[in-house]
């Protein structure tokens, strides 16, 4: 379920972004359409003379409904070129992150396995040091035992004497 709200927010996030580049360009185109109508206005201002404005004939500088068509048009290709772009990139961002996560996996596994024959040793030594404790608790009781009998045997002799 996850998954495909993901698809679709992505998918969402795409065409958001292209419809962006989309409107940015054609106001760009826009915008310098009406500089350079300007600037050829200006320049014309400047370099004015009677005679040579009768002569001449001015082509004025603004687009024209076909060439804003072929500009969307090349707005929708680039838009286009963009989404598959972003595709392949999604696609390959999976196929890196699911490649991560089976190495990932491995690993974990793997530092399981080393953890429990770790683990194992150290019951494996915590027990032998737990029968060697009790060992010479045994022996130092049983010497305890034996010095406090030579200990009663002697004062019973003592005191026969």
């Amino acid at each position: 379920m996850a998954k495909n709200n993901t698809g679709k927010w992505l998918t969402l996030a795409v065409i958001t972004g292209a419809v962006a580049v989309g409107v940015s360009y054609f106001k760009k185109y826009k915008s310098f359409n009406k500089e350079l109508e300007e600037d050829f206005h200006d320049f014309e201002d400047e370099d004015t003379n009677e005679s040579d404005t009768t002569s001449r004939k001015y082509v004025p500088l603004h687009a024209d409904k076909d060439e804003f068509m072929v500009a969307a048009g090349d707005m929708i290709d680039a838009a286009k070129d963009m989404a598959g772009a972003a595709k392949d990139m999604v696609k390959d961002t999976a196929a890196i992150l699911s490649d991560t996560a089976g190495t990932v996996g491995a690993a974990a596994k793997d530092t399981a396995q080393m953890a429990k024959e770790r683990m194992k040793n150290m019951a494996g030594k915590a027990t032998e040091k737990a029968v060697n404790a009790t060992e010479k608790m045994t022996e130092k009781a049983e010497d305890a035992v034996t010095e406090a009998a030579d200990t009663i045997e002697t004062v019973i002799e003592e005191m026969d004497q």
